[in-house]
């Protein structure tokens, strides 16, 4: 968020808040197994995410979203993802090339080695 009003922050962070209440609310009128899978996958998600987390919304409603039309079309959660759902879970991140805790971990490092290579020059 680049705005630095605090006033436009909290909004915001207030209506982010709102929509997140929001989704997981409708996470709940989906069954038993497509919900496990979902938070399995967020927790999984989370792990990745850097700073606030923000980046990871979207991606997150977007797997909701996927999830409604599954459950709406009466696929085996499963059937939808597949078996092996850590790997859905990893595509997933891959496909969402977001900030995420291992770019930022990267990044830091790159810049350490490099300041520490070019200390000597």
């Amino acid at each position: 968020m680049t705005d630095k009003n605090p006033y436009n922050y909290f909004k915001q962070m207030f209506t982010d808040k709102a929509e997140y209440n929001k989704k997981m609310a409708e996470l709940k009128d989906l069954p038993q197994e497509y919900q496990v899978v979902y938070k399995e996958i967020q927790k999984f998600l989370w792990e990745f995410t850097a700073g606030d987390g923000m980046d990871m919304l979207q991606p997150m409603y977007e797997l909701l979203a996927f999830f409604q039309e599954g459950a709406g079309n009466n696929i085996p959660v499963l059937e939808l993802v597949g078996e092996d759902v850590g790997e859905f879970a990893e595509n997933m991140l891959h496909e969402i090339q977001a900030k995420t805790r291992i770019n930022e971990l990267k990044r830091k490092m790159n810049e350490r080695v490099a300041k520490e290579i070019n200390k000597g020059k």
